[in-house]
């Protein structure tokens, strides 16, 4: 039936068995069970990219109000960085999770699963695992107070273009041309 809910997504499926998390000032491995019941925002970036270094401090600010309120969310940091040092380094500004740099499987894994093109991306699941927006970083950058959190429904479509349909039909015309429009 249309009307059933889709089934809950496993966060172990998703993340693997063990996050990093810094608690008490110390880097530490904590279990996938941690994100029971909270919203999470998937977050591909890198230290490299300029972009995702000036959304970072955006979305640090934005988390940690939530948090503060004691909204049920938690962010798990999906690095695109090169190093092992490079992650280190990046993930030593965020006060979130993240999943081990080493766990390439797994990183590469979820940026195919949620499509994505390009970072900084920011994804927001449901508490049950659903998708709720795969553009959050546009509406965290509209938003940054947070109060439309969890952001359901804000995604920023991309507008629809005949451009690349006109070049279609264009090319196809000039190999037509070429092809068969000659006369001997």
């Amino acid at each position: 039936m249309a009307d059933e809910p889709a089934p809950r997504v496993d966060f172990m499926d998703l993340f693997g068995r063990k996050l990093l998390a810094k608690r008490d000032g110390k880097l530490t491995e904590l279990p996938v069970t941690e994100l029971d019941g909270k919203y999470v925002g998937v977050y591909f970036s890198a230290h490299w990219c300029p972009p995702c270094r000036a959304f970072t401090p955006l979305l640090r600010k934005t988390y940690l109000m939530l948090t503060a309120l004691g909204k049920p969310f938690e962010i798990v940091f999906i690095s695109s960085d090169r190093s092992q040092e490079d992650f280190d380094a990046y993930y030593g500004e965020m006060p979130w999770m993240a999943i081990p740099f080493s766990e390439t499987g797994h990183r590469t894994s979820l940026g195919r699963r949620f499509s994505v093109m390009g970072i900084p991306t920011l994804v927001i699941l449901s508490p049950e695992g659903h998708v709720l927006n795969t553009n959050a970083r546009a509406a965290v950058i509209r938003d940054p107070e947070a109060s439309r959190f969890p952001w359901m429904g804000e995604e920023e479509r991309q507008p629809f273009s005949l451009l690349p349909f006109f070049l279609m039909i264009v090319f196809a015309w000039f190999v037509a041309q070429f092809l068969f429009g000659r006369k001997q």
